[in-house]
């Protein structure tokens, strides 16, 4: 994994979760194994806690991770329905992204609604 790149106009944990990304898909966190704790992470990425916590929770929206209260976070070892632990290498990861941001942002909706 890297730093931020200072270049990159994509949102801290927009680059965060992209690394974190592809480190799942080649396979250095492979199926079931634990990623780094948020402050390993936030260290390794030169960022705050709540930037990586938002990196997770997309990849847990996009159906990469599963988070366990306590435990940590760990790479899926089913896909989910519907999904593949790997898009088409064809496919455009902006789209990727956009549509995680919207499943994000209507939870937060619903949930603002549960009140």
């Amino acid at each position: 994994m890297a730093s931020l790149d200072p270049d990159d106009p994509r949102a801290p944990y927009l680059q965060v979760a992209g690394g974190l990304r592809a480190a799942i898909r080649s396979g250095q966190y492979g199926p079931g194994a634990q990623l780094p704790t948020y402050q390993e992470l936030a260290d390794t990425w030169g960022v705050a806690i709540n930037t990586v916590k938002a990196a997770v929770t997309l990849l847990r929206d996009e159906g990469l991770v599963v988070t366990q209260h306590g435990k940590g976070s760990f790479v899926r070892t089913q896909p989910a329905e519907g999904e593949s632990l790997t898009r088409d290498s064809g496919g455009d990861e902006r789209v990727w992204q956009a549509i995680a941001e919207i499943r994000r942002r209507l939870a937060d909706i619903e949930r603002q609604l549960d009140r």
